[in-house]
């Protein structure tokens, strides 16, 4: 048996796999938004991890982040990790895809009839029930799926295919799911995300790679599509050659219009369908990436304008908080320099009481000379240092006003023996407050003791 079929991949690289997870289940317990699910067939999907995802991007961003911080002195400018550094990126180290095998159009009349070809086999002998014929078909398909799957990353070096889904539960065409990372460089040489730059590194030339080739972008698309479509035939041929003793080969096939075409026409316009095929699909491709990179720069846009917004209210509160704190200082400025001239006027009264105790003790010193008693040491007039209580007088160990008064008691009885007819000499002695006595103090005549009292 013969069938001309359709085989296509397109790249959904604007989802992630995370949203996508779920749906891909099939959960018979979730609402899911596809109402087409037939629960008797869940069982056929197969689910398969062919590499870690984890793993894959350490391998592929690992050196580089290494590299980088390396480079880096201040700790806010390193990465630390691959997951740190794919986030402030804000890229997609992902990209998930369909790979549809037929149509529904076309597989339901290849089935009715690869189900009468098996009856007529001599190993069933007719004895082929519909429903065992249905359930080695669904196997079948999802055997051809997982072995396209699990031959993807031998077909390709720089697109790792890392998990999948096969749907057999669907009312369309039985199809793959799966998650791949591009594994590509820039010109530079630094990791990139993007699957053109990964194509670019599968079958561009060392000129293109370290070069502009955003032309060739389209070029390879076209190629690997072809590669995967082509590849995605001959594993379902593969699978069908396995498990079924009738002979199937599947012919690829472009359009559904190519179908319907005479085979003359379809060879001689063939290669214009194909081309017309991949450039609508490729354009629609460049579509999602285009409004995943728009939606990634509004989002990036809004990012920094509420960014903005934070940093001039930050700045209008420091500028209130600036303009408080110099007020206060002003305050505080004022009150310290009315403090200062409450102690120069402090200062000053207190020296004037000092200068007035000074001149208070300057005057009991002339006393004492006024009333004879003139202190010395070693040559010099200490009358005032006698009044402040520096030295003391050797005979009473006073000084000060109690010292006046007894010069004055005395020189009073003094005189009143002197008006009686007594006489007498005054000897003067001072001490320091010290103990140590002074010189042998003057003498005077007693008419040099001051005026009469």
């Amino acid at each position: 048996m013969e069938l001309k079929t359709t085989a296509t991949v397109n790249v959904q690289s604007s989802k992630r796999w995370s949203g996508l997870k779920h749906h891909m289940q099939h959960d018979p317990n979730v609402n899911h938004s596809n109402k087409d699910i037939d629960q008797s067939l869940i069982k056929y999907n197969v689910h398969g991890v062919i590499a870690h995802k984890d793993k894959i991007l350490k391998q592929h961003y690992g050196q580089f982040v290494i590299e980088h911080d390396a480079k880096q002195k201040r700790s806010d400018r390193k990465y630390g990790s691959v997951s740190t550094y794919l986030k402030k990126q804000r890229g997609q180290p992902e990209v998930t895809a369909v790979a549809t095998f037929g149509s529904k159009e076309l597989l339901e009349p290849f089935n009715e009839q690869l189900y009468q070809e098996t009856l007529r086999n001599q190993a069933f002998k007719g004895n082929l029930s519909r429903v065992n014929f249905n359930r080695h078909l669904m196997a079948t398909y999802a055997y051809g799926l997982k072995k396209y799957a699990q031959g993807f990353n031998k077909r390709n070096s720089h697109i790792t295919l890392t998990e999948y889904y096969a749907h057999l539960d669907e009312s369309g065409a039985p199809h793959l799911h799966y998650e791949a990372i591009p594994r590509g460089y820039t010109a530079t040489g630094k990791p990139s995300e993007h699957l053109n730059k990964a194509l670019l590194a599968q079958y561009g030339t060392d000129d293109e790679k370290h070069g502009k080739a955003k032309e060739k972008g389209i070029t390879y698309m076209h190629k690997w599509r072809t590669q995967e479509d082509e590849a995605l035939v001959r594993c379902m041929n593969a699978a069908f050659k396995e498990r079924f003793n009738v002979p199937v080969k599947f012919d690829l096939v472009r359009t559904g219009l190519a179908l319907k075409l005479p085979t003359e026409l379809y060879k001689k316009h063939a290669d214009e369908i194909v081309t017309l095929k991949h450039e609508i699909e490729d354009l629609k491709t460049e579509k999602k990436a285009v409004q995943a990179s728009v939606a990634q720069e509004t989002e990036i846009n809004d990012q920094l304008k509420q960014s903005n917004n934070d940093l001039r209210e930050r700045i209008r509160i420091q500028e209130i908080e600036q303009e408080k704190e110099r007020a206060d200082l002003d305050k505080k400025h004022e009150y310290i320099k009315k403090q200062q001239q409450k102690i120069v006027i402090a200062n000053q009264k207190l020296n004037a009481e000092r200068e007035k105790i000074k001149q208070f003790y300057v005057l009991i010193g002339k006393l004492y000379g006024m009333l004879g008693h003139n202190y010395t040491d070693h040559g010099k007039n200490v009358n005032y240092k006698v009044a402040i209580g520096e030295y003391k007088d050797s005979k009473s160990n006073k000084s000060g006003v109690p010292l006046l008064f007894d010069m004055i008691r005395t020189s009073s009885i003094e005189r009143l023996k002197q008006l009686q007819g007594f006489t007498s000499n005054i000897g003067i002695t001072v001490t320091h407050h010290s103990n140590n006595t002074s010189k042998s103090p003057s003498k005077r005549r007693d008419d040099d003791f001051g005026p009469d009292l």
